[in-house]
């Protein structure tokens, strides 16, 4: 890392503000995990971006001081592949958890990677929809890691895994860059 720990945590409170940036033992344990339980966590520090352009200013900072990032959703993977055990940065997707937009006539909705899946389910349900893909926990799992694993679920024969439901994405790169795929 090109800076020290205390210059980072002030460069990303900049960012995000103070309260969300979070370095006590028991928030990088709790963030810095998914549910495997089986490996070492420790991460730097733990951020939560409120949006795209959040988390782009963040991935430019890292890769300006040369610390790893690992994202963190709803911390339900079984794969360790949200784990942070070699002092990286856990980007948590908590405070991304809104609903957009909806189009009624296009059957679609908008929104963030931390929306919890059950949030977007019962969405879905109050305009009259259905939105299929569902597994034990969809009450804590989020559409963005959701996406990234290309879930399945309990109901995947019948309607298909994440991706048949996702028209679009807007992502930001390893470099900062925001691209907006498939609109």
């Amino acid at each position: 890392m090109n800076c020290s720990t205390a210059e980072l945590i002030a460069k990303l409170e900049e960012i995000v503000g103070t309260d969300w940036v979070k370095t006590s033992e028991d928030d990088k344990q709790r963030y810095g995990r998914d549910w495997t339980r089986a490996f070492i966590v420790d991460p730097i520090a733990v951020v939560l971006p409120d949006s795209a352009e959040t988390v782009q200013a963040i991935v430019r900072l890292a890769n300006e001081v040369g610390v790893a990032l690992v994202p963190s959703g709803g911390r339900t993977g079984l794969s360790g592949g949200a784990v942070a055990s070699n002092k990286e940065l856990v980007v948590a997707f908590d405070r991304m958890n809104q609903i957009l937009e909806f189009s009624a006539s296009d059957r679609q909705v908008i929104c963030q990677a931390g929306v919890v899946t059950e949030q977007l389910q019962q969405f879905a349900e109050d305009k009259g929809l259905y939105y299929p893909v569902d597994f034990a926990s969809a009450g804590s799992s989020q559409i963005g890691g959701n996406i990234a694993t290309n879930a399945g679920g309990i109901k995947v024969i019948r309607y298909g895994m994440t991706r048949s439901w996702v028209e679009g994405l807007k992502v930001v790169t390893g470099t900062g860059e925001i691209l907006e795929l498939n609109r």
